[in-house]
């Protein structure tokens, strides 16, 4: 990769080729649980500072942090009289950015019809908040399947990692990584046995997504660990499996939204999709094995190298904020990383050309529920046998 194609796919600022295109989506901004009526919360998202609030009535607003009067942000406002008051003079401004009221100007006045706050749309959907960033015209936000079922549970969490967003993309289509980094016994106690040998893995690319299937050897003969992970334009990551085939543990569906901060910065919103027969049977995950002791490790900066974010924390943020790919010596074992990228780059060149780029979804009647279930067209094509598929639905 060169200097200039490096460039492209890691900027996300405003007016950058990569911030534009994620500018067409929807894009996670915030946890519903996270928001609520007593206080806003300064967030940054591409690059852009903005103040993330829900007003008195449930409405959640996103927009600009800075009272367009004297300058005093409003952060430091209150959320009353139909949307947020600055706490300097207080004008009181909407989710949609309209200024409401005026204290101090004359009761006739319609100078508040003249000022305007920009406000981004935000929309709740299974438990997350998502905005539209862009301008003109929103599409359809994508009711996904694991957003809108409602016989099982979703479990939230996430963290925020230093280091381009780029970084952690690539990181979903490479399995390798996986038997080396986390596979490795830690204090005595092993890893997990579906990481401990490399495994033999394909991956296949499609106008819309990329994925790979893993596999390794299972416990008993003829048996095999499989995993299938999955890489949605702009920056959804779908994991299931990583269990025998026909495991109820393979029945969840575990998502990774990589949201930029900035170029340097990357916030990670993550969602554990259990089916409901799971929640009611109690069986929600494996047999957890006793946490080991921290074993930190680094001199620059230092990481729990016992726990799996920290692992990749390490292994991760120490290629520096943005990777310089024009160093890189790729091989055979990072064909899935080739094709994130060029998935992405694709995406970034049709939204230039003034193409709409890939899962976008425009049509109402197209976006009733939208899911592909990558395990069925696997077991259909032969290359998954004896698998009973469930829920593992990706993407349009």
């Amino acid at each position: 990769m060169d200097h200039a194609e490096n460039e492209l796919l890691t900027r996300v600022g405003p007016g950058t080729a990569a911030g534009e295109t994620l500018r067409k989506y929807w894009l996670p901004v915030g946890l519903s649980t996270e928001i609520n009526s007593d206080a806003p919360k300064l967030v940054r998202w591409l690059g852009e500072d903005l103040l993330l609030f829900r007003d008195e009535i449930g409405r959640v607003g996103l927009t600009e942090p800075s009272c367009p009067h004297r300058g005093a942000s409003l952060d430091y406002g209150w959320i009353e009289a139909g949307g947020i008051r600055c706490c300097y003079h207080g004008w009181v401004f909407d989710v949609n950015g309209r200024c409401l009221e005026q204290p101090g100007e004359p009761p006739d006045s319609s100078f508040k019809d003249k000022i305007r706050l920009k406000a981004y749309p935000v929309r709740e959907l299974g438990g997350l908040l998502w905005a539209y960033l862009g301008s003109g015209q929103p599409p359809e936000l994508p009711n996904y399947h694991f957003l809108v079922r409602d016989d099982g549970e979703r479990r939230f969490s996430g963290y925020v990692r230093e280091c381009n967003y780029m970084q952690q993309l690539e990181n979903a289509l490479d399995p390798v990584h996986a038997t080396i980094l986390h596979g490795r016994p830690v204090h005595g106690f092993p890893a997990a046995p579906e990481w401990m040998e490399t495994p033999d893995f394909n991956v296949t690319a499609t106008d819309s997504m990329a994925y790979y299937v893993a596999r390794r050897k299972g416990p008993e003969s003829g048996t095999e660990w499989h995993r299938e992970v999955a890489y949605v334009p702009p920056i959804m990551v779908v994991h299931h499996g990583g269990s025998l085939p026909g495991d109820s543990v393979a029945e969840m569906v575990d998502v990774a939204w990589r949201m930029p901060i900035d170029d340097y910065n990357t916030r990670t919103f993550t969602l554990k999709c259990l089916p409901g027969a799971m929640v009611k049977r109690g069986k929600v995950e494996k047999q957890a094995r006793p946490k080991p002791p921290p074993l930190m490790r680094g001199t620059r900066r230092q990481w729990d190298m016992a726990t799996i974010n920290g692992q990749d924390n390490a292994a991760q943020v120490s290629q520096g904020p943005i990777v310089d790919r024009t160093r890189e010596h790729l091989g055979h074992s990072d064909r899935g990383v080739i094709q994130v990228r060029k998935l992405w780059q694709s995406a970034i060149e049709r939204s230039l050309q003034g193409e709409d780029p890939p899962n976008l979804i425009r049509n109402p009647t197209q976006n009733h529920l939208v899911h592909v279930d990558v395990v069925e067209r696997l077991v259909k094509s032969g290359e998954l046998r004896n698998h009973v598929p469930n829920i593992v639905y990706v993407s349009s």
